[in-house]
């Protein structure tokens, strides 16, 4: 028999993002498979790509079914939002793994609720699925290409700031004494002074971002002095000295972690890690030489992901280690510095995550906060023997993505995803004051109280960093960034934050639920680019090619499935450009940007110009890189580097066509000569404000000379130049 949940059900999801959401309507979560149907099952498993976009974006659910005898699938299938829909095979033999997909465009902010489930005739199995189904693509209303690390002082005033671009903000962190500040991106790990925005040093990986940023877990801690500073990136925890970016030792943690802290001393290193798979989530401690003091992973038979641990914390001397997990798991644990489970409390929701935890200085008082279901407790208070002292819950709110408690455990503050910020005394759950943001998804991600409660700062989604005392709800100040904030650290002194999406993956929607009609499908990065390994073609949504098939509807693809078609069907105008521009472009009319050789060979060339030759790059078809170009180009008499025309099309990325695409299908009008652009959505009630685009400002001629079988060859274009 079917469970039902409906509206505001919370949903543990079982890959890449941890964030959890709310459908806007009902669904129906199934009885879990029993020993007897998974016996003699084949292996299925399977996501989403992107994992993240806009509205009227063709986004893939992609499933690789494997069976150990090599027996084909009797089916192999995906339920989106309630509803089954057979995959379509597009690679490899069940034996070694056939990959199956299924395209999908969204026309509105709603949130979709997925699994897969196969069965080889003897047994079945499902994928993207823990005690609930997996949630995307998430549809967001900002492109993330313009985050900041940002320093204040606690009066609001700017320090500096520091630009990343496209890489989001995954942990920040302050010295005690406010002198150094450190950092965790996606693919780097920044430490900067107080003094400068210019980095002392950083680190990368991998250095180069890729066109789709999808996110990486990553965390970082600083030291009380600053002199140390451990970073986890992909898989791997490092430890530095703040005189050097070589890392003094390096350990595999088999995953990416969540969160990093320590003790002041560096004697104490914490580390949660996500989604390890079949080795089990866990939580590592080591001491400052990199010895491991302890690892510990929630025992779940049965389940393949046995709990993610959150973000850590640290008493000062490290004594106690604070931790959450999520599901199945879904409890409050404390740890001694040596490694031993001091803790584990029962189970705090129902089938959503623990997600964050704050523990006094002197290890005396933990708060934790969760998802849960609207009305129920979102935030507990516990002391170190496991007792839970309080908990409160409301019915204004059901997920509690940020909580502090103050170094002397006197205050304990929460912040919650409807936009509401909670300060308790240690004493009762009855709130001393409460803040409400009632702009529109207004969301809280981090807080952080100062050592005696007397100051809070907070940060969310309408961009804002507000610092509260202790005695009023009205903020001291609040400070506007780019773009969402996400991560932020508090001294008492300094307050130092970093934007992205990360805290805010499937919490709620940040674009209306209002249907759209979609004026053109946008594109990302072909699948079998980012998959790799697939030499089939990969069928796009084809407007124009005659026959109107799923996903294309009249308003997705009017050539093909509206009577008459459409008016001012768009031409071939932008044909060469590296992107299938639907409706209007096909395989049939515009084959090199289109078919999936033309598109595979106009990824592989989009790096011409980064003065690094790689294949298939050659002198010539890439001849800035490689070598071999025999003219310099030049402009009004000025030397320019070469492939600077290319770098230029180059930085047009994937989202500055998604930010261009939102212009285009809402209309933009300008408020002023400044750089605000306002998208006005028609059909909706709220207006949403979106940083532009750089925009043309005029053209200009180039002339390149060549060298061809003996001749010299001069070529003239014309393109735009930009602010």
């Amino acid at each position: 028999m079917k469970r039902i949940i409906l509206i505001l059900i919370l949903i543990c999801l079982s890959s890449f993002v941890l964030a959890e959401d709310k459908p806007s309507y009902s669904y129906e979560i199934p009885e879990k498979l029993t020993a007897a149907e998974k016996a003699d099952a084949p292996e299925l498993r399977g996501n989403i790509y992107p994992m993240w976009g806009v509205p009227c974006m063709n986004f893939t659910y992609y499933a690789v079914y494997q069976d150990s005898k090599g027996r084909e699938p009797e089916y192999i299938r995906i339920n989106l939002n309630n509803k089954w829909i057979d995959l379509k095979k597009r690679s490899g033999n069940p034996k070694s793994g056939a990959t199956y997909v299924h395209h999908y465009v969204p026309t509105s902010g709603n949130t979709n609720f997925y699994y897969f489930e196969a069965s080889n005739g003897a047994g079945k199995a499902r994928a993207s699925m823990i005690d609930s189904p997996d949630n995307g693509p998430v549809i967001f209303s900002e492109k993330f290409d313009n985050n900041q690390i940002i320093l204040l002082d606690k009066d609001g005033k700017e320090i500096w700031t520091y630009d990343t671009g496209r890489d989001w903000v995954e942990g920040v962190a302050v010295s005690k004494d406010g002198n150094y500040i450190a950092a965790a991106t996606n693919f780097y790990v920044y430490l900067f002074s107080k003094d400068s925005n210019k980095p002392l040093w950083k680190f990368c990986k991998t250095c180069k971002l890729p066109e789709y940023v999808s996110g990486n877990f990553a965390g970082v801690a600083i030291s009380a002095d600053g002199e140390y500073i451990a970073a986890s990136l992909q898989s791997q925890l490092y430890f530095f000295e703040r005189k050097s970016n070589e890392p003094l030792w390096t350990v595999n943690i088999e995953s990416g972690a969540i969160g990093v802290d320590m003790s002041d001393d560096v004697g104490v290193i914490a580390v949660g890690v996500a989604n390890a798979g079949d080795k089990g989530d866990k939580i590592f401690l080591f001491d400052k030489e990199g010895n491991t003091l302890g690892e510990y992973t929630a025992e779940h038979p049965g389940y393949k992901q046995t709990g993610n641990f959150y973000q850590p914390d640290v008493t000062p001397d490290g004594s106690y280690i604070a931790v959450s997990t999520g599901c199945p798991d879904r409890r409050a644990y404390l740890f001694s510095g040596e490694g031993n489970l001091l803790f584990r409390s029962e189970m705090l929701t129902t089938d959503t995550p623990v997600h964050k935890s704050a523990i006094s200085d002197d290890g005396s008082l933990i708060a934790y906060s969760a998802d849960h279901n609207q009305g129920k407790e979102i935030v507990f208070l516990f002391d170190n023997k496991g007792k839970k002292l309080w908990s409160f819950s409301s019915e204004e709110d059901a997920v509690a993505r940020a909580v502090s408690i103050s170094g002397d455990g006197n205050y304990v503050a929460a912040g919650t995803t409807a936009g509401h910020i909670y300060l308790f005394s240690k004493n009762n759950n009855k709130p001393l004051w409460k803040f409400t943001d009632s702009a529109f998804f207004s969301q809280f991600g981090d807080i952080k109280l100062n050592s005696d409660g007397s100051l809070l700062a907070a940060a969310g989604t309408t961009k804002k960093i507000y610092l509260f005392s202790k005695n009023s709800n009205k903020p001291l100040w609040e400070y506007t960034a780019n773009t969402w904030l996400t991560k932020l650290d508090f001294n008492g002194e300094y307050i130092v934050a970093g934007t992205g999406p990360r805290e805010y993956f499937f919490e709620g929607n940040s674009v209306s639920s209002d249907e759209i009609k979609c004026k053109e499908i946008l594109q990302s990065e072909l699948f079998e680019v980012y998959y790799g390994g697939l030499t089939e073609e990969l069928p796009r949504i084809i407007c124009g090619d005659g026959v109107c098939e799923p996903p294309e509807t009249e308003d997705i693809c009017c050539e093909d499935c509206k009577a008459g078609g459409c008016e001012n069907a768009p031409g071939l105008d932008n044909c060469g450009n590296g992107v299938c521009d639907s409706p209007g472009e096909t395989r049939y009319n515009c084959a090199e940007d289109c078919s999936p050789q033309g598109v595979m060979n106009q990824e592989a060339m989009k790096h011409c110009g980064d003065g690094i030759c790689e294949a298939p790059e050659t002198k010539d078809t890439c001849c800035t890189d490689c070598g071999g170009c025999m003219g310099v180009v030049k402009k009004a008499g000025d030397e320019i580097e070469d492939g600077e025309v290319r770098q230029q099309e180059k930085n047009k990325s994937f989202f500055s066509k998604v930010i261009n695409f939102f212009k285009k299908l809402f209309g933009a009008k300008k408020e002023s000569q400044q750089d605000s652009v306002k998208v006005i959505i028609e059909n909706t009630k709220t207006a949403e404000k979106i940083s532009p685009e750089n925009k043309p400002t005029g053209a200009k001629t180039i002339t390149e000379t060549t060298e061809k079988d003996g001749r010299v060859v001069e070529n003239t274009v014309t393109v735009d130049t930009y602010e």
